[in-house]
């Protein structure tokens, strides 16, 4: 089966030198980190950003609505418009000019990969899905303060997957879950007296549970591969979560030869951390729209969702992207 097309829906780029003048993002996690900017949505909700996305995608794959017969949608927050309980079925209804099976999946930031899995199921069988993710940060705590880890980015993103052509063929996918971890989910800022309380006990939780994490990828990582019958030394792209570097598991990158270079966290950097999962599918379309990739280039995208799940697929390019690419 192949990856027909893909979309992404981004906000603005706004500096977090400017979250660091203001008193919104700490100096030493900023350096910590490298984010240069994030990706901040204006007006409109997730869902929304998720329907231009999909409507993108569906165009760019030329693929029939009538053939279309599932859509997947990975969310973790509020995902709007007000009244709508299901932002699965109002996609697949905004998106879509006819009835198709619409499925909501929250598997945190491992969700879009999830998504991915699931979906190749339903087209194995027959019929063409449409994959979307969508995070628009709306909590209460300042984005900038929420998680010692990641800076969340507001982004949507969106994947049609088919048989018989298109621009990536799907070797194989891989979710490994361990439940056991579900005590571990981050911290609450508000349950601390300060900001240096918090960040001392989410790092003694960090150093405790990235070994049985880091264990849990790399079982993601080798099956995902061998199954794909590719050795780490064929993958030319990595795609990545858009974590901070603060918590790059530089044990696993030695594993299995991953180098910075043949990451998109070039681009990441400028967006922060879509904690649907969607990061990955992001950097998908960023190698398909700038030609970075090469027919027969193995890809690898990655997720993983803190203390629940952890995700793989390998891909190989089959085709140059055939949409165009505004400026």
């Amino acid at each position: 089966m192949y990856v027909r097309s893909t979309a992404v829906v981004l906000g603005d780029r706004e500096p977090v030198q400017d979250a660091v003048a203001a008193g919104r993002y700490d100096p030493a996690v900023r350096e910590a980190h490298g984010y240069e900017s994030i990706s901040v949505a204006g007006s409109g909700c997730a869902a929304d950003m998720a329907v231009e996305a999909a409507r993108t995608a569906i165009a760019r794959s030329a693929v029939d609505h009538a053939d279309i017969g599932v859509f997947v949608h990975a969310y973790v927050d509020e995902q709007g418009p007000e009244g709508v309980a299901e932002p699965a079925s109002y996609v697949q209804g905004m998106a879509h000019d006819g009835r198709a099976r619409a499925l909501g999946l929250r598997q945190g930031c491992n969700s879009a990969i999830a998504s991915l899995e699931l979906g190749a199921m339903y087209v194995s069988a027959g019929g063409a899905a449409v994959l979307t993710s969508a995070d628009k940060y709306g909590r209460q705590v300042d984005r900038y303060r929420e998680d010692q880890g990641a800076v969340a980015g507001d982004g949507a993103t969106a994947m049609v997957l088919a048989r018989g052509s298109g621009v990536a063929r799907l070797l194989s996918t891989e979710i490994v879950g361990d439940g056991r971890l579900s005590r571990l989910t981050p911290l609450d800022p508000g349950r601390f007296d300060d900001q240096q309380a918090y960040r001392t006990a989410q790092r003694r939780r960090v150093v405790s549970m990235m070994r049985t994490m880091t264990e849990a990828k790399r079982d993601c990582l080798r099956a995902v591969l061998a199954d794909a019958e590719t050795g780490p030394e064929d993958v030319r792209h990595w795609l990545l979560p858009y974590s901070g570097r603060f918590l790059v598991d530089r044990d696993l990158y030695a594993e299995f030869g991953i180098d910075d270079e043949r990451t998109t966290w070039g681009l990441g950097r400028t967006i922060g951390h879509l904690i649907s999962g969607g990061d990955p599918f992001v950097g998908l379309t960023h190698l398909l729209e700038t030609g970075a990739v090469e027919v027969g280039d193995r890809v690898v995208m990655m997720g993983d969702s803190t203390g629940f799940a952890f995700g793989g697929a390998v891909l190989e390019i089959a085709a140059p992207a055939a949409w165009p690419v505004g400026p």
